[in-house]
């Protein structure tokens, strides 16, 4: 019997092999794969009374995350090949492109950082919904086992609130120790809820005095600005975007302060329409991406912080490190970016082991 050349095998191999993964291609992982969107220059992109607007100096940049369904040969492939590449299940429901829910969170992201924006450029901005509802309950706070979810806060001391900004800024006039009474409503049925407030966990510039533990939100929030505001988000959907939103805007409004100074800024958070950052998700790829566009700052919620520095110093060797900034607020951010890069890195977090 004749025998088959090595060569005849090995393509005779290679041929399985091929075959394997073009089968694969037609298999669906069930996961969908998050990667990193190389941070986006806000410049051109936001306009104030139809002009626009930019920093004296510097740059500002949001940063996002892609989010896409993968087959089984991606997944392995991304997997072995990628490290800031990060899986999750597929959502249920089919279909591709940006979730609606995803889009009216970018849509009231807008709202929300031009207001923020314009409050502390001291211009009058009025808040308008029809109920300040608990969106989250901080487990160790005294609103734990008093409040639910999807409670919505009808008065606040006896005093009638439409928004969750209504709602902060009378709990957050009071003196730490003190008793408030909400006025609830939960599905459909009305209660009296007392809660006695307590100091933030920290303190900054701009900080409330007291809080009940919660995060509020505005059921169909709306903002009146004193003038239009344009914001071009591109493909970016989500609410983490609002910080930066916020900042540019800020900055273009103030003409006589330079915020940026000069420097190339990242800045990824959620805000509340009192201006606080909240936590944002995919914060590892975000900061991977930072890291990697070689900018000067990476604003992050303090919440996000440790992960963040992590995701750098694991990165970055040692040297040309992006400098991770935390802050709770947006007042914050502002104190922050107006502070000399000495400043700043005397602030710094330490690196997380």
């Amino acid at each position: 019997m004749k025998a088959i050349p090595l060569w005849v095998k090995l393509l005779g191999g290679i041929g399985v092999v091929a075959a394997a993964c073009v089968g694969l291609t037609f298999v669906p992982s069930g996961d969908v794969a998050y990667a990193p969107i190389a941070p986006i220059d806000l410049d051109g992109k936001i306009t104030v009374a139809g002009n626009p607007v930019e920093p004296l100096q510097g740059r500002l940049y949001l940063v996002g995350v892609t989010e896409r369904k993968v087959n089984l040969l991606e997944r392995v492939l991304l997997d072995v090949g990628d490290p800031a590449v990060d899986f999750g299940p597929a959502p249920t429901g089919g279909g591709t492109g940006p979730r609606p829910g995803d889009v009216r969170s970018m849509d009231e992201a807008k709202q929300v950082s031009a207001g923020v924006a314009f409050d502390l450029a001291g211009k009058p901005v009025t808040w308008a919904g029809t109920g300040a509802t608990v969106a989250m309950i901080d487990p160790n706070g005294p609103s734990q086992g008093r409040l639910q979810r999807g409670d919505i806060i009808v008065t606040v001391n006896g005093i009638g609130v439409d928004t969750s900004v209504d709602a902060g800024r009378i709990i957050h006039r009071l003196a730490p120790g003190s008793v408030v009474k909400l006025g609830v409503q939960r599905a459909g049925v009305a209660s009296r809820v007392q809660i006695r407030t307590i100091a933030p966990a920290e303190v900054w510039k701009g900080s409330p005095r007291s809080v009940i533990g919660v995060e509020l939100s505005t059921i169909g929030l709306q903002v009146k600005l004193p003038q239009d505001v344009g914001i071009d988000s591109g493909e970016v959907v989500g609410p983490s975007a609002g910080l930066a939103f916020s900042l540019y805007l800020v900055d273009a409004l103030l003409r006589n302060d330079d915020l940026l100074r000069g420097r190339y800024v990242v800045a990824t958070g959620s805000l509340a329409p009192d201006g606080q950052v909240l936590p944002v998700g995919r914060i590892r790829q975000k900061a991977l991406a930072a890291q990697a566009s070689k900018r000067d700052l990476f604003l992050v919620p303090a919440a996000n912080a440790a992960e963040a520095q992590k995701a750098v110093a694991d990165t970055c060797d040692g040297s040309g490190c992006i400098q991770v900034v935390p802050v709770r607020s947006v007042s914050e951010a502002i104190d922050k970016l107006r502070l000399s890069d000495a400043e700043l890195a005397a602030q710094a977090p330490a690196p997380a082991g």
